[in-house]
């Protein structure tokens, strides 16, 4: 059986992640390391840690493939968390608007493609492209859908490029869909932040390889024809 593009990136992936696993467990030092990220000095200073959290949400937006960026709105907030109630929803803010950035890129790069982009390529779109031309009263609650949850933004945002939906629109509802997703985490809600590290490395290691398969599952799953049935 001939091996997709996801299939090799999901082995890498595990083989980098069960080696880290393995230094983790002979290492306590590098154990300490990961559990205490939130006590570096970069994240204790609340200037220099929303500017990691900006860049990071950015880079972890403009990549086609889910990533985990929302740690860092966990160790950017957790220190300043018992301070002020207002401090995690600067952090928030903040990590909305770095997430902003990087989700306009891919907005930006199917609208300047619509007309020169190849068939084959909107091919992946075709499904929600015709979701959204014929529900497009449904169109604002996908955006901040799709900007809540881990589902690849890119599926939803690259279409209303193409179809050249109101960027006002798109701007508004992503980003309220990515402030509230942020505000979950900033405020470490239903204690989210501890299933994705920092305080016990077994449960960070644990989290990133059921983050790996979902990845995965959404790569290689065409959940726009589970919907449509075909």
């Amino acid at each position: 059986m001939k091996l997709k593009k996801a299939d090799i990136i999901l082995i890498v992936l595990l083989m980098i992640l069960t080696f880290i696993s393995i230094d983790l467990f002979l290492n306590r030092s590098h154990q300490e390391a990961i559990e205490n990220i939130s006590k570096y000095e970069p994240f204790q200073n609340l200037m220099t840690g929303l500017l990691i959290t900006f860049w990071v949400c950015v880079i972890g937006n403009l990549l086609p493939i889910p990533t985990p960026y929302t740690w860092v709105v966990c160790y950017s907030s957790s220190p300043f968390l018992a301070l002020h109630p207002l401090f995690p929803l600067l952090v928030g803010f903040i990590a909305s608007v770095g997430c902003l950035v990087g989700e306009m890129g891919g907005y930006v790069i199917g609208r300047s493609a619509a007309e020169v982009v190849s068939e084959e390529r909107t091919r992946d779109f075709k499904k929600m492209h015709e979701l959204l031309v014929n529900h497009p009263k449904l169109t604002p609650f996908l955006i901040f859908l799709f900007g809540l949850t881990p589902l690849n933004d890119d599926l939803i945002i690259v279409p209303l490029g193409l179809m050249k939906y109101d960027f006002k629109k798109t701007l508004l509802f992503c980003w309220l869909g990515k402030f509230s997703l942020m505000l979950i985490f900033a405020y470490n809600l239903l204690n989210i932040c501890n299933l994705i590290g920092g305080e016990n490395w077994i449960i960070s290691i644990i989290s990133l390889y059921i983050l790996i398969f979902l990845i995965y599952l959404f790569i290689r799953v065409d959940f726009l024809k589970i919907i449509f049935k075909e």
